[in-house]
């Protein structure tokens, strides 16, 4: 292990930590016995009712994950909704910065997918995805500033994370268009970054480059409906959002919701370096939820449903990543296997 891997898990230790501190004493503030009075009082069928929401949200992003793999992809529905949710319990339980589960959906793939065509749509549908996101957060932003017109240095926060993150994500999708992996890796190797792994990666980096330029070359109406259907999703998570409120007894129209949704994802934003935004998390959605109108106890239910809601999806992506493991169901090989890949271009 190297000086880097070592100081990157003491960093990362750290921050979970810190994490659950925080949790216990915002559990200890706002009273544990609140806390449990009002998820009693919430239920275990409506908690049933808040993770088939969840379920749908995860249908729509399979389905936009969907449009971004190549046309003779012979890879059925339930199969992807399967991978996916075993990658995202992945980065919902390890501290891998949400690369480990894209680590893991590009293995359980691989029996019937090129490795590199796996990887290219799994990074062009990440950028669907904050693109709709994006499109959300700016949707509710205005909202959200009426609110904090009172807290004037928090506003200016939020509107910087907006800012960058819209920025960001423009840029990377730009650079994409344009080969970006290959020069990457190439960089890292002169600097002396990564070791073998850099070495590795720069042999993958030129095919990946020119799967991506060739997807968003040819295929725009593809990359449009990922961005549709992970908008969808959204959409479902608002709802989802209502339905939580109401059964907690604070009804919210979907405009509120909205408005609610993107200033958590501002906040989720802030803190991606928090490995499962442990305790950030819920402090963030107790932030959000008195913001608009909800007494703290009742803010602190509602984050803990989130996240035990979260925590119901990563037990059923276990599930599924010990079903696919064992079962040859999943692992039969097809015709998009022995394809060649594309080639990188020449230097």
């Amino acid at each position: 292990m190297t000086l880097g891997t070592r100081t990157a898990r003491f960093v990362q230790l750290g921050l979970v930590a810190a994490g659950i501190a925080l949790l216990v004493v915002l559990v200890r503030r706002i009273g544990v016995a609140q806390l449990l009075a009002h998820l009693r009082g919430f239920g275990w069928a409506a908690f049933a009712g808040v993770v088939l929401f969840e379920l749908a949200f995860d249908l729509c992003n399979t389905m936009a994950w969907r449009t971004t793999l190549p046309r003779d992809t012979r890879v059925g529905l339930p199969l992807l909704f399967c991978v996916r949710e075993a990658g995202v319990a992945i980065n919902q339980l390890t501290p891998t910065a949400t690369v480990g589960g894209e680590i893991v959906k590009a293995m359980l793939l691989r029996p019937r997918l090129p490795a590199t065509a796996t990887a290219a749509s799994l990074v062009a549908t990440r950028m669907s995805y904050a693109l709709a996101q994006t499109l959300v957060v700016l949707l509710g932003l205005a909202a959200v500033l009426r609110r904090l017109r009172n807290t004037p240095d928090l506003a200016t926060a939020v509107v910087a994370v907006v800012v960058a993150t819209t920025v960001g994500v423009v840029a990377f999708v730009w650079l994409q268009r344009r080969g970006m992996f290959a020069a990457l890796t190439a960089v890292a190797g002169r600097l002396g970054v990564g070791g073998t792994l850099v070495a590795r990666a720069q042999a993958t980096g030129g095919a990946l480059d020119a799967h991506l330029t060739a997807f968003y070359a040819e295929r725009p109406a593809a990359f449009a409906a990922s961005v549709l259907w992970h908008c969808g999703g959204q959409l479902v998570g608002l709802f989802q959002l209502a339905y939580l409120l109401a059964g907690l007894g604070f009804p919210t129209p979907l405009t509120t919701c909205l408005a609610m949704e993107a200033f958590a994802l501002v906040l989720d934003a802030a803190a991606f370096l928090v490995p499962g935004r442990i305790g950030v998390q819920e402090a963030g959605r107790v932030l959000v939820f008195t913001t608009f109108g909800l007494g703290a106890p009742t803010a602190l239910a509602a984050a803990v449903i989130v996240r035990l809601n979260q925590l119901a999806a990563a037990a059923l992506g276990l599930v599924c990543l010990a079903y696919l493991t064992v079962s040859p169901a999943g692992a039969s090989p097809s015709p998009a296997r022995t394809r060649r890949e594309p080639r990188a271009p020449e230097p």
